[in-house]
C-alpha cells in the first residue's frame, strides 16, 4: 500500500516534468515535427503513468526522503477485547450492567454507541490509498456516466441513412484507406461528424445535407481514425488520466493529446491530395466549428472549437514535417534515466547504538555465580533501560519486579583482556562463554551504581556484539575471597515496543497472554489446609479493573504524555478434576471460580498524542497490593511524583528526583531504636532553590520571617530555616565573622557553627541569584535524659537521628531555579518567576501535550463552538510561557474579578479526570485558572501574537466543531468545567440558572446506565433541573422531580431516558437522580450568590462593624436561596464575638498582619428541612438555646478573620470550625 502510493507520486511527478517540457516547447514541436510523431509520444507517456513501478537502479544517486507516514484518530471500532469471554464480567455482574458498559465506565471514556466503542488510529497512509481509490472510482463512475449518456442521447435520436449515394461513398472511401466499412446512422442530436465505439464502431452524421465532396473528405477523416486506432489510443490515455486523477498536469496532457490526434488524422486523410484538394478539405472543416468540444471516451468528432480549427487548417495547408522518431526515443531514455537515477530513501530509522535510549529483557540466562542468592529480584528477571543524555554520557538502568531501579554510570568504555574478563566469572572451568563473549565483541562499557546496597550488584558490564546481539554482566564483591566477580550474565534482547491503539487492547492481549500460560493454586491433602499447589491450565479471565489514575506531561517527548494506569485480573483455573481450591494470603475466590490474588498492577504508559504514531506504549510495570512503591519510596497519592521519577531514571534524564529512599548516608536509628532510611521529598522553595525534606516526621509551619521553616513533629526543638537577604554570600560573611564564628568553605558554601554541645546551631550561606543570599539554619537540643515513654521513645536518641537527618537536608541544599514535576524549569528570564503550585504546572504540561479533552468559546455569552483540541497541535505550549498571579479587580473600574480588557472568553479543559479548567480573554493577557478553588494570572512570553486569548484562538481555529450526540452530552454534563447553565424550573414558578463552575461539585452522569423510553404521561406539572451541556449546539438534560426520567432535548428533537443505577447520598436512602442534580443545582446558587452577594466592607466602618456585616451577608445568603434548596434557611440571627487573644497570638506567630482580626460567628438558625439541617450540621452545631429563638432552631459557631486591605476595603473570610 505505502509502496505504490510512493511509486504512483514518483511517476506522477516524473511524467509531469516530461509533460510540461512539452508543453512549454510546444511551438517548436509544432513548427517541426509531425503531429503522429507526438501521438506516439503521449502513448509512450500513458503508458509510463500507468506503471506505478520502482524501476530505480540500486544505491540510486537521487534519494528523496519519504514522507512521514503519520496516524490519525478517525473513529470508533470493534476490537479483540469484545470477543474475550467474561472480560468485565464479574464487575458487570456486581453492577448490574452489562460488560461493554463496564468497560467504558472503567476507562472514562464516552460511549457513541453500544457496539462501537474502542478507540481507532489508522495510518494516514491507510486513509490515503482508500482516498486516493475512491477518487479513482469517481473520475471512471463521471466518464462511463457521460459516455453511456451519449450513447442514449445518439440511440434515441438516430435512424439510418436514405441516401444511397452516401452508403457506395462510405463503400468506397473504406475500400481506398483499408478498413473495414462501419455502420453509419443518422444523429440530429450531435453538431458534427463523429465515429463512436472500440468493438463495434459508429459513423455518426448530424444531417444528410452534405454535399458529395464534404462528405469524401469526412468519411475520409472519420476512417483515418479508425485506420489509426486512435479510439484505443484515446482509452490509453483515459486510463492514465483515471491513475492520475489527481494529478493536474495530466489533464493538460489529455488535452494536448487529443488535438494531436485530431491534427495527425487530418494528416493522414489529406496525404496524397494535392493542394486545391487540401483547400477544400479545410473548407468542410470550417462548416463543422463549434462552440466547445467535450472528448469522450472511444468517440472522435470531426470538428472543433475556433482555435483548434485554425491550428488544423494550417497543417493542412503547412509544408511537410519531419518525422521525429528520434526526438520521441529521446524523450523516453531521459524519462526512464529520471526513473532510474530517482528513488525513494529509507525513513530516519532508530539509531543502532545500544544506548540510544532502548528498553531490553532477558531473553537468557547465560551465567550465574555457583550458590549466588538471587536477593534483589526476587526471582524474576529484571529489565534494562539504555539511555544517552544530552551531555553524552551514557547510563543502564535496571528495573525490578519490586519496584526497585539501579542506574549504572556513566558508563565508560571497557576492553576485555583475557585475564581480568576470566577473573569476573570466577576463573570458571567452562570457558566456551568467556570465550565466545571475548571473540565475538565488538564493542564493551562498564558503569558503577552509587545507590547500589550491600547485596545488590554495583558494577554493570554491557557488551555489544558483532552481531548485533547485546549483554549485560552484573558484578560485586561475591568471590570467596572478596574479588569482584560476576553474579549473573544476561543475553537481552529489545523490548516489545508495541504501542496499543487504546488501552483495551492492551488489556486484550494480555488476556490472550495469560490464557495460553498456567496458573497455581492451593489445595487441601489429607486434611491439611492448603498443603499442596497445584499447577493449572487457565481456562478464561476477566478483568475487574482497567481505570487511568493519573498522568504528567511535558517531561517526555513532545505529542507524547506520561500515564499511569491501574491494571486488575482474576483468573479461572481448568481444574477438571474439580477439586475445591483453598485461598491463601489474600487470596478470593468468586462463586462462579475464579481466583483473584487482590494485586494491583500499576501500568507506566507513554501515550503518544499525535504526530507520526498515536496510541499507547507500556514502559514500565510493577505489582503490589499495598499502595504504589518505587525504589523503596511509597507514593501514596503523589503519583505525577513517581511518573516524574520513573521517567527521569527510564529515560536517563539528568534531573533530581521528587522522592529519594535514602535521604542519610545509610540506617540511622530514630528515637524508638529503630532503624531508619529516611525517606526524602523534594521542596522547591520560592522558585530559587531546592532541597530535599524527610517524607515523615517533620512539618512545615508558614513563617514570615523564613522562606522556609520545618520542625520536627517530635517536638523536640530540632528545626530547619532558610532566610534570603537581598545581598551576595560575600557581603553576609563578614558579619558572622564579625560576631567571632569561624568560616569554613565547603564548596560553594559557608558554613559557621554558632553553638556546639547540649545546644547546636549550624548555620550555612549560600548564593542565590540576582545578587541574594540564603542563610540555611539547622538546630538541635539534647536534654540529657535516658528516660523512655511506654512506646520506647526517648528524646535524646530521636534527636541524634534529627541531627544526622538536618545535615542531609543541608546537603542537598541547591540555590537554582526551581524544578516542577516534570523536572524543568520555569523556563522564564523574567524576573516574575512561575507559581510554586505542583498541581497548576501539571495542568500547564498537560494541557500542551494531549491531555485537553475541549475547548470551547462564547459569544456575547453564547458558547458558538466545542472543539477537541486533540485534532491539532497547540500553537502555543502554556507550560512555556511565564505567570504572574494577578488580581484583576484592582485593575477594574467595577471592582469585579472579570478582567477590565477582557470581552469573549474561550475554555481548555482538561480531561474528565482532571477537572481544570483555563479561561482567556478576548483582547486580554489575562487566564483564569480552576482547580479546585480559582486564580488570575497575568501571562507573557507566549509567541507572536497580540494576546494570549490571540494565541488561543488560533488553536481553537485550528480544530474542527464536535457534534453532540446523547452519549457525548453525558460526558460533558458530568463535569462542572464542560457545563455551561444549570437551571431550577419549578412547576408554574420562575425559573433561576446559575453557572456550575466555581462549585467543585458535579454529579457523575456518565457512570449510570440509560435506558431509551417512551415519553412518561406524568411529567406534565413536575418540579425540572436542566442542564446545558458547552457545545455549541443548543442542546438540554432535562431532570424531573422524583423520577429518574431524562429529556434529552438536540434542536427540534426529544427522546427520554430512564437512568439506572445508586442514587443514594447514605445507604438506600431512596433519592432519585433528580434528587442529585438537585443538590447540584443548589450548590451551584449558593456559591454564585456568595461570590455575587457578599462584598467587601467600606473602610469607614470600625473592624468590629465591618466584620458584623460581613457576616450578616455571608450567613445570610441562606435565606435567600430558592426554597427547597439544601442551604435555605427560614430565620437566622447573626452574632459577631471578637477573638482578641487569638488576634494577638496569631500576630505574634507571624500567621496575620497588623490589619487582620480574628471573630467568632454564633450563627442561630431554622432550617427549611431535614436536608437543609443535615448540610448545616457540623462538629459544633447542636440545639439553640436562645429563649426568643424558634423551637426549632439550632446554632454554630464558625471562626473567621476580616482584613484590611491595600484598595482600602474590609474582606472576610470563614475559617472553619476551629483556629
Amino acid at each position: 500500500m505505502e509502496t505504490f502510493l510512493l511509486n504512483l507520486l514518483k511517476t506522477s511527478l516524473l511524467g509531469s516534468l516530461a509533460i510540461l517540457a512539452m508543453l512549454v516547447l510546444k511551438p517548436l514541436w509544432r513548427e517541426r515535427y509531425r503531429a503522429k510523431t507526438r501521438c506516439w509520444l503521449w502513448l509512450a507517456l500513458a503508458v509510463f503513468l500507468l506503471l506505478p513501478v520502482d524501476f530505480s537502479v540500486k544505491n540510486a544517486p537521487v534519494q528523496a526522503e519519504p514522507p512521514k507516514d503519520y496516524t490519525l484518530f478517525v473513529g470508533t471500532d470493534k476490537t479483540a477485547i469484545q470477543s474475550t469471554d467474561n472480560l468485565f464480567g464479574d464487575m458487570a455482574e456486581k453492577s448490574g450492567q452489562s460488560p461493554a458498559q463496564v468497560r467504558d465506565t472503567i476507562i472514562q471514556r464516552p460511549v457513541t454507541n453500544p457496539e462501537q466503542k474502542t478507540t481507532r488510529y489508522i495510518p494516514v497512509t491507510t486513509i490515503l490509498f482508500y482516498g486516493y481509490l475512491a477518487g479513482a472510482a469517481a473520475f471512471l463512475l463521471y466518464q462511463g456516466i457521460s459516455y453511456a449518456h451519449f450513447r442514449r442521447t445518439v440511440r434515441r435520436w438516430k435512424r439510418d441513412v436514405s441516401r444511397a449515394d452516401y452508403a457506395a461513398m462510405l463503400s468506397n472511401t473504406a475500400r481506398d484507406l483499408g478498413v473495414s466499412a462501419p455502420e453509419m446512422i443518422v444523429c440530429e442530436a450531435i453538431s458534427t461528424p463523429a465515429v463512436t465505439g472500440l468493438l463495434r464502431p459508429r459513423l455518426l452524421l448530424p444531417h444528410e445535407r452534405y454535399d458529395v465532396q464534404e462528405l469524401r473528405y469526412i468519411l475520409r477523416h472519420e476512417l483515418c481514425h479508425l485506420k489509426r486506432r486512435d479510439m484505443l489510443l484515446k482509452l490509453v490515455l483515459l486510463a492514465a488520466n483515471a491513475m492520475h486523477w489527481f494529478n493536474p498536469v495530466v489533464y493538460l496532457m489529455l488535452r494536448q493529446a487529443d488535438e494531436d490526434i485530431e491534427l495527425a488524422c487530418d494528416s493522414a486523410a489529406t496525404d496524397g491530395l494535392e493542394l486545391p484538394e487540401r483547400a477544400a478539405y479545410s473548407r468542410t472543416l470550417l462548416a463543422a466549428v463549434q462552440s466547445s468540444v467535450r472528448a469522450l471516451p472511444a468517440t472522435t468528432c470531426f470538428g472543433g472549437t475556433v482555435e483548434r480549427l485554425k491550428r488544423r487548417i494550417t497543417n493542412v495547408l503547412g509544408a511537410q514535417k519531419k518525422r521525429g522518431l528520434g526526438i520521441v526515443a529521446l524523450v523516453l531514455a531521459l524519462t526512464l534515466t529520471a526513473g532510474c537515477a530517482v528513488s525513494w530513501g529509507e525513513r530516519a530509522q532508530k539509531n543502532d547504538d545500544p544506548f540510544a535510549d532502548k528498553s531490553y529483557t532477558v531473553d537468557t540466562l547465560l551465567y550465574e555465580a555457583p550458590g549466588f542468592t538471587d536477593g534483589f529480584t526476587d526471582g524474576a528477571y529484571p529489565t534494562f533501560r539504555t539511555a544517552t543524555n544530552p551531555a553524552g554520557e551514557k547510563y543502564v538502568t535496571m528495573f525490578n519486579d519490586l519496584g526497585y531501579a539501579l542506574i549504572y554510570g556513566p558508563m565508560e568504555e571497557y576492553k576485555l583482556e583475557k585475564q581480568s574478563f576470566y577473573a569476573l566469572f570466577g576463573n570458571t572451568r567452562d570457558a566456551s562463554p568467556v570465550d565466545d563473549l571475548m571473540q565475538h565483541n565488538k564493542s564493551a562499557w562498564t558503569g558503577y551504581c552509587e545507590e547500589a546496597k550491600d547485596s545488590q550488584p554495583y558494577q554493570a558490564y554491557l557488551l555489544e556484539q558483532e552481531d548485533g546481539t547485546i549483554y549485560l554482566g552484573l558484578s560485586a564483591d561475591y568471590a570467596e575471597d572478596g574479588s569482584e566477580c560476576f553474579c549473573m550474565v544476561y543475553r537481552l534482547e529489545k523490548e516489545d515496543d508495541t504501542i496499543y491503539p487504546s488501552m483495551d487492547d492492551y488489556a486484550a492481549a494480555c488476556v490472550e497472554d495469560l490464557k495460553k500460560g498456567t496458573m497455581t493454586y492451593s489445595v487441601s491433602e489429607n486434611n491439611d489446609y492448603a498443603s499442596r499447589s497445584i499447577e493449572d491450565t487457565v481456562a478464561d479471565v476477566r478483568v475487574t479493573r482497567l481505570e487511568q489514575g493519573d498522568s504528567l506531561g511535558n517531561l517526555s517527548p513532545d505529542g507524547t504524555v506520561l500515564e499511569l494506569w491501574y491494571f486488575q485480573y482474576e483468573m479461572k483455573p481448568t481444574n477438571e478434576a474439580g477439586v475445591q481450591i483453598d485461598v491463601i494470603g489474600g487470596q478470593e475466590l468468586t462463586d462462579d471460580g475464579y481466583l483473584n490474588e487482590h494485586w494491583t498492577h500499576y501500568l507506566t504508559v507513554l501515550h503518544y498524542t499525535y504526530g507520526e504514531k498515536t496510541g499507547y506504549q507500556i514502559i514500565g510495570t510493577s505489582m503490589s497490593n499495598d499502595g504504589l512503591w518505587y525504589n523503596g519510596c511509597g507514593y501514596g497519592v503523589d503519583l505525577k511524583y513517581y511518573l516524574h521519577d520513573f521517567y527521569v531514571d527510564y529515560a536517563g534524564l539528568d534531573l533530581p528526583k521528587m522522592y529519594i529512599p535514602n535521604l542519610v548516608d545509610g540506617l540511622v536509628e530514630d528515637g524508638y531504636g529503630h532503624g531508619n532510611s529516611v525517606e526524602g521529598r523534594l521542596i522547591s522553595g520560592n522558585g530559587n532553590y531546592r532541597f530535599y525534606a524527610p517524607i515523615s516526621g517533620w512539618t512545615y509551619k508558614p513563617d514570615a520571617k523564613y522562606a522556609e521553616y520545618w520542625y520536627s513533629s517530635y517536638n523536640t526543638g530540632s528545626y530547619f530555616s532558610v532566610t534570603e537577604v537581598d545581598h551576595s554570600l560575600y557581603d553576609e560573611k563578614p558579619e558572622w565573622e564579625s560576631a567571632g564564628y569561624t568560616a569554613e568553605w565547603i564548596d560553594e558554601s559557608c558554613r559557621f557553627v554558632t553553638h556546639e554541645g547540649m545546644s547546636n546551631t549550624v548555620v550555612t550561606l549560600f548564593n542565590g541569584p540576582n545578587n541574594t543570599c540564603y542563610i540555611v539554619e539547622i538546630h538541635w537540643l539534647f536534654d540529657g535524659s535516658t528516660e523512655e515513654n511506654q512506646w520506647g521513645w526517648n528524646h535524646d536518641r530521636a534527636v541524634e537521628e534529627e541531627a544526622v537527618i538536618l545535615q542531609a537536608m543541608v546537603n542537598s541544599f541547591r540555590a537554582s531555579k526551581i524544578l516542577f514535576t516534570d523536572g524543568s524549569s520555569n523556563g522564564s528570564e523574567s524576573s516574575d518567576s512561575a507559581p510554586d503550585d505542583t498541581a497548576f504546572q501539571a495542568d500547564l504540561q498537560l494541557a500542551s501535550n494531549g491531555g485537553a479533552s475541549w475547548l470551547s468559546l462564547n459569544t456575547d455569552g453564547m458558547a458558538v463552538g466545542g472543539h477537541d483540541p486533540k485534532d491539532a497541535a497547540p500553537t502555543v505550549l502554556l507550560d512555556t510561557c511565564d505567570y504572574k498571579e494577578s488580581d484583576p479587580s484592582e485593575s477594574s473600574p467595577s471592582g469585579s474579578a472579570v478582567p477590565p480588557d477582557g470581552g469573549n472568553p474561550l475554555a481548555l479543559c482538561l480531561s474528565l479526570s482532571n477537572s481544570a479548567r483555563f479561561t482567556f480573554y478576548e483582547g486580554s493577557d489575562f487566564m483564569l485558572y480552576q482547580h479546585g478553588d480559582t486564580r488570575y494570572y497575568k501571562v507573557s512570553s507566549y509567541g507572536d501574537y497580540a494576546t494570549i486569548f490571540d494565541a488561543m484562538l488560533a488553536w481553537y481555529n485550528k480544530t474542527p466543531d464536535k457534534e453532540a450526540t446523547f452519549e457525548s452530552d453525558l460526558v460533558l454534563a458530568s463535569n462542572a468545567a464542560t457545563v455551561d447553565i444549570l437551571a431550577f424550573c419549578p412547576a408554574g414558578g420562575e425559573s433561576g440558572s446559575h453557572a456550575p463552575l466555581l462549585t467543585g461539585y458535579s454529579v457523575a452522569l456518565d457512570s449510570y446506565e440509560y435506558k431509551p423510553i417512551d415519553k412518561p404521561k406524568n411529567l406534565d406539572g413536575l418540579d425540572s433541573v436542566e442542564l446545558w451541556p458547552h457545545n455549541a449546539q443548543a442542546t438540554c438534560l432535562i431532570f424531573y422531580k422524583g423520577t429518574n426520567t431524562v429529556k434529552y432535548v438536540s434542536g427540534k428533537s426529544e427522546r427520554y431516558y430512564r437512568a439506572v443505577g445508586d442514587f443514594s447520598i447514605v445507604d438506600n436512602d431512596g433519592r432519585t437522580l433528580y434528587d442529585l442534580m438537585r443538590v447540584w443545582y443548589d450548590t451551584a446558587e449558593y456559591s454564585d450568590m456568595l461570590t455575587s452577594d457578599v462584598r467587601a466592607q467600606s473602610k469607614s466602618f470600625s473592624w468590629q462593624e465591618a466584620a458584623q456585616n460581613w457576616a450578616n451577608a455571608y450567613y445570610g445568603t441562606q435565606k435567600e436561596v430558592t426554597s427547597g434548596s439544601i442551604y435555605k434557611f427560614t430565620w437566622l440571627n447573626v452574632t459577631v464575638n471578637p477573638a482578641e487573644e487569638t488576634t494577638q497570638a496569631k500576630r505574634k506567630a507571624g500567621e496575620i498582619d497588623d490589619n487582620t482580626y480574628c471573630f467568632a460567628v454564633r450563627v442561630e438558625f431554622t432550617a427549611e428541612s431535614a436536608n437543609a439541617l443535615q448540610s448545616a450540621m457540623a462538629g459544633n452545631t447542636v440545639k439553640c438555646e436562645n429563649p426568643a429563638a424558634p423551637k426549632d432552631a439550632y446554632e454554630f459557631y464558625r471562626c473567621c478573620t476580616i482584613q484590611l486591605r491595600d484598595d482600602g476595603r474590609w474582606y472576610g473570610t470563614e475559617l472553619g470550625t476551629g483556629w
